[in-house]
């Protein structure tokens, strides 16, 4: 049994609205076994059972935590929008908001700005007991009170984006604390980066793994492993049906915007 790390770095890129940004090194090590170390690392399609859909679902709120922490920082907004007057079905609630979201575009178009950068999870709907609306996740180029006159349905309210010790991990866990998290997402195309993953099969030995599962590294220990990041969370369990050992860790760090001081320099 080998094991495998993998590591995301995620931070937004830099611009000049920010003075510095929080980067989250989201790293997991889990148990793989050496067909698995030499065969591609695409993934197979295939119909998924229970534990699977499960799987997959935890999974994909992962990537979605993973892709807003790449994209969006303090400077952008956190979006919520409802109905005064119930929409008559899942349908029509789809085509509002994509009217929404042509209607900001046509405007940022007129003022010459990019089509906008959004992450946006529905609520509610046919088969649940919710009115629907939308949490959105949206850039920061158009200021809040014209951001929110484009809604015209009801409630319209934004907030700037907050992070803490582990970015917008709490945000994203409410936002797709519903069933069926893919389904339910909707993100501007073209415009986002994607989260990449650096894996090393040759980090941790499967002794060294068994030896963090008994001992329980201290935070000087971690961080000593890691240069330069502070910890922020960690979890280690062992697996009795495959007698593994799957480990994941949170780190944080500061970065300045070297173009914020660039900017100030030719002012």
């Amino acid at each position: 049994m080998f094991y495998r790390q993998k590591v995301y770095k995620l931070i937004k890129k830099m611009n000049v609205k920010t003075k510095e940004s929080q980067e989250v090194l989201d790293i997991s090590m889990f148990p793989i076994t050496m067909f698995e170390k030499k065969k591609s690392r695409k993934r197979k399609k295939r119909e998924s059972r229970v534990v699977q859909k499960n799987l997959n679902d935890k999974n994909a709120k992962k990537y979605f935590y993973r892709k807003v922490q790449c994209n969006f920082d303090t400077s952008d907004y956190i979006w919520c929008i409802s109905y005064d007057k119930k929409p008559k079905n899942d349908e029509e609630a789809n085509r509002d908001f994509e009217n929404l979201i042509r209607r900001i575009n046509n405007y940022r178009k007129k003022k010459g700005l990019e089509r906008t950068r959004y992450m946006a999870v529905k609520e509610g709907g046919e088969g649940t007991k919710k009115r629907i609306h939308y949490h959105i996740i949206i850039d920061g180029d158009i200021d809040r009170n014209t951001l929110e006159s484009f809604w015209k349905k009801g409630y319209s309210n934004t907030r700037t984006l907050r992070a803490r010790e582990d970015g917008f991990k709490d945000l994203t866990q409410y936002m797709t604390k519903e069933g069926n998290s893919k389904k339910r997402w909707k993100c501007s195309r073209g415009n986002l980066v994607e989260p990449q993953a650096m894996i090393n099969d040759n980090r941790f030995s499967r002794k060294k793994m068994r030896e963090m599962l008994t001992q329980h590294p201290s935070r000087e220990e971690i961080e000593a492993l890691y240069p330069g990041y502070t910890l922020t969370d960690y979890s280690i369990k062992y697996n009795e049906e495959n007698g593994g050992v799957y480990m994941n860790i949170l780190m944080r760090r500061t970065v300045k915007n070297y173009l914020d001081k660039r900017r100030k320099r030719s002012d």
